[in-house]
This record gives C-alpha cells, sequence and structure tokens, in this order.
C-alpha cells in the first residue's frame, strides 16, 4: 500500500497491457462481509482500479459463493470466466471479479 507505515498488502499485482489490478486469494470463504469489506479498503488505498479474488475451488466455498453471489456482484461483478477469457487474449479484466481455482 502506498501509506506509510501500512502493513496490508495485494497478495499480487498483475500488469497485463496497461491495466494494473490487485489480486487477492482466500483458501476458504467465511465473513464474506467482512471480506468485501477488506477489498474494497485495499482498492482505495493501494493503487489499483480493480481487483481480482481468487478463491480455492472446494465445496464449501461453491456453497458460499452461490448463496453470497448477489451480494458480492455489487463489489465484483465479473465471472471467471470474463476474466480469464480477457488475460487469454492478452487484455486486462474491465472491472473487478471473483476467479475459482
Amino acid at each position: 500500500m502506498a501509506i506509510p507505515g501500512d502493513r496490508r498488502a495485494w497478495d499480487a499485482v498483475a500488469s497485463v497491457g496497461t491495466a494494473r489490478f490487485g489480486i487477492e486469494a482466500e483458501t476458504r470463504l467465511r465473513d464474506v462481509q467482512a471480506l468485501l469489506r477488506k477489498v474494497e479498503l485495499k482498492r482505495r488505498d493501494g493503487g489499483v482500479a480493480d481487483l481480482v479474488l481468487l478463491v480455492a475451488d472446494t465445496v464449501g466455498n461453491r456453497r458460499t459463493l452461490i448463496a453470497q453471489r448477489s451480494a458480492m456482484r455489487t463489489t465484483l461483478p465479473l465471472d471467471g470466466h470474463s476474466i480469464l477469457a480477457a488475460l487469454r487474449a492478452g487484455r486486462g479484466p474491465e472491472g473487478s471479479g471473483i476467479v475459482v481455482l
């Protein structure tokens, strides 16, 4: 983060062409509301316009995503297919979203 003394960090930052986006990885989705607050604050303070949330492909995470996806759409509207398609085409994602791996 660009704030002196701030210990937060992205799990990764990627650049594709002129697009620069933060990447946050979660192995287990628990408190989705807290997670969304955390990534929104990081996006605000972290010098990126967009972010990609990588989520481990587990039964529990898929259940959570199904149950909470509508609440997550405002912050993370893109799905993994559109994000990965953009990256394969050599472009950055056109917004923020979730990729399940």
